[in-house]
């Protein structure tokens, strides 16, 4: 408490002495307070400075701590302050997609697009959004115009053979993750969707080989290692959402045996 209470303080004198004095450097003295302390009542030194809020709502969401309701407030400050905040937008975008307002998430991606119409990432969000609010066609839009713009990254080929397999075209799941696989052959997640279409289509040995490999590279895995590959989500899921993926690539190897 009577680190607060200074911490307090010394804002207070600071925020006086940038209204009276040096405002010239306010952005530079909040910035650096901010890195030194992380300390929300830093905003109140420079309440006008949409990069600030910015750089604050980024700490918040997973950039040194985790609570996605200041991430949140903070964002949107951001965007009070700057409308075409693009960046900001997006994060927000993510943080209301994790909370399952799909619709408001939708909202903030077209303002993605709406700024940048070549945003890579936004087309990815975009699937993901439409993909879990049920709107496959959309999801298909979405996970295809990122693969486009970024062929190599396995994710959007892993997403986007995740939809077709969703409406039961297991031939088009196979060619797409199939790509994917090209790309990282060793990935557990690309691995796994592709021996689920070839299962589906009949191709049993294939589907051994590639739900082996899924397997055994999720047991390489750490955490950590799961987090990478779901930004966004709090650290303190990454364990459990691991063995959740390993338990089920081990159900849909038992399948085989059936």
């Amino acid at each position: 408490m009577k680190y607060f209470l200074v911490t307090i303080a010394l804002i207070q004198v600071v925020t006086l002495m940038l209204f009276f004095g040096a405002v010239s450097y306010r952005h530079e003295i909040a910035t650096t307070l901010w890195e030194r302390w992380h300390r929300e009542e830093v905003a109140l030194i420079d309440p006008d400075n949409a990069e600030l809020h910015f750089t604050i709502a980024e700490y918040f969401f997973n950039k040194g701590s985790y609570d996605i309701a200041l991430a949140e407030k903070y964002y949107r400050r951001a965007i009070a302050l700057e409308p075409g905040h693009l960046l900001a937008h997006y994060q927000l975008g993510r943080i209301l997609f994790i909370q399952g307002k799909f619709g408001s998430a939708l909202a903030e991606i077209d303002e993605v697009l709406r700024v940048d119409p070549e945003y890579e990432k936004a087309y990815y969000m975009l699937g993901l959004i439409n993909g879990y609010a049920g709107d496959l066609d959309q999801a298909i839009y979405g996970f295809s115009e990122f693969i486009k713009r970024d062929d190599f990254n396995w994710a959007g080929h892993n997403d986007l053979a995740w939809i077709y397999f969703k409406k039961g075209d297991y031939q088009k799941t196979k060619e797409v993750a199939a790509m994917g696989v090209k790309n990282a052959p060793y990935n557990p997640w690309i691995n796994n969707i592709y021996g689920m279409a070839l299962l589906n289509l009949g191709e049993t040995e294939a589907a051994r080989d590639a739900l082996t490999v899924a397997l055994r590279e999720s047991e390489k895995m750490i955490p950590e290692d799961w987090g990478k590959s779901y930004p966004g989500n709090d650290p303190a899921v990454y364990a459990k959402g691991l063995e959740e993926t390993r338990t089920v690539i081990r159900h849909n190897l038992a399948l085989l045996d059936k």
